[in-house]
């Protein structure tokens, strides 16, 4: 009898262990879907974004295809309704890791490899047709990135022939001639870098130092032309496009300190830092570009880990599950700009 007890014993202390265990698995499993259900509340789903959410056409102009390729002044538009790419105006000069920008409806591509050029697109005149800016950059650069702040267009870092890599954020003004305005220096030199805009802040994210690919971001800071460090993104990274979505970064594809290019995609959120991966993209890109319409990312060309200039085209709709082909541009090119268009008028 005493045996017997003694094994019956046991056997319910097993099941005790046994019991704590699952309920250690299951308090880790609504973790888990606590954390799941929180992203979720904060992407509208699917359906919500195509459906609830106009989409504008979008431009994209420049770049480089390879030696037999020339798309370097050739722009294309794709429209939605028509859903296809139809070549316009090519720009005057070719532009290969320029910047571009739209300030008071007009369309502006800036600089590029060996070049100081600007060229404009009036978006309010049809059909669309570039004119050369009567100013230009002070010095050829290429691989900066220029965004709109309020009223400043703010020129960040990038190669400037002569003078290699900049640290420097400068104010670029558009009276003539152009000059540009310093406003503060970054820690190093930075190109091949993403930057977006918020409300009070420009994140500068990645990117190559002139030394190594970095993982750094900083938050620049206009009223008062301050830089301050923020979180470091989860690796290095360099010639990757993004896109500005509510308080969050997506970051998508570029090259990593292997020089090894990514298909990844992730969120980096603009306050606290944090990341959160989204779906790969169909295929690996660096100096690709990308818009977002609507809910609707798009992200366009660049070059695969073969070194093959990509035309092929591809989106994602935040709170879906999966990357969609759209239809291929009509030129393969790496290093464009690109924008979306004011829908108020139909552009093809």
């Amino acid at each position: 009898m005493k045996k017997e007890i003694g094994e019956v014993k046991k056997e319910v202390k097993d099941m005790k262990n046994n019991f704590s265990k699952v309920n250690k698995d299951v308090d880790e499993v609504k973790v888990m879907m606590i954390q799941m259900l929180e992203l979720l509340n904060k992407l509208p789903s699917a359906t919500e974004g195509m459906l609830n959410t106009p989409r504008e056409d979008i431009l994209i102009a420049g770049g480089y295809g390879g030696p037999w390729s020339e798309p370097g002044a050739s722009t294309e538009v794709y429209s939605w309704e028509k859903n296809g790419w139809f070549e316009v105006s090519p720009m005057n000069d070719d532009h290969e890791g320029a910047s571009s920008f739209i300030y008071k409806d007009q369309f502006f591509v800036v600089g590029g490899a060996d070049s100081k050029a600007i060229e404009t697109l009036n978006l309010d005149e049809l059909p669309l047709k570039w004119t050369k800016f009567l100013g230009e950059l002070p010095y050829p650069c290429d691989d900066q990135q220029i965004v709109v702040y309020q009223h400043s267009v703010i020129h960040i870092g990038g190669f400037q022939y002569g003078k290699r890599w900049s640290n420097v954020i400068s104010e670029l003004q558009l009276t003539l001639p152009c000059s540009m305005k310093v406003l503060c220096q970054m820690p190093q030199p930075r190109g091949h870098h993403c930057a977006e805009v918020f409300e009070d802040k420009v994140l500068i994210l990645g990117g190559f130092n002139s030394v190594m690919i970095t993982n750094s971001v900083l938050e620049f800071d206009p009223r008062r032309n301050e830089c301050k460090e923020m979180p470091k993104l989860p690796f290095a990274l360099r010639r990757m496009a993004t896109v500005r979505w509510r308080d969050e970064v997506v970051l998508l594809g570029g090259r990593d300190k292997d020089d090894k290019v990514l298909n990844d995609v992730f969120m980096y959120n603009s306050k606290t830092g944090k990341t959160t991966a989204l779906p790969s993209m169909l295929e690996k890109r660096d100096g690709c570009c990308a818009v977002i319409t609507g809910n609707t990312i798009v992200v366009m060309g660049g070059r695969n880990e073969k070194r093959q200039y990509l035309g092929s085209v591809e989106c994602f709709t935040m709170g879906g599950s999966t990357w969609e082909y759209l239809p291929a541009m009509n030129n393969a090119r790496s290093r464009a700009v690109a924008d979306v268009l004011p829908s108020t008028r139909k552009y093809v």
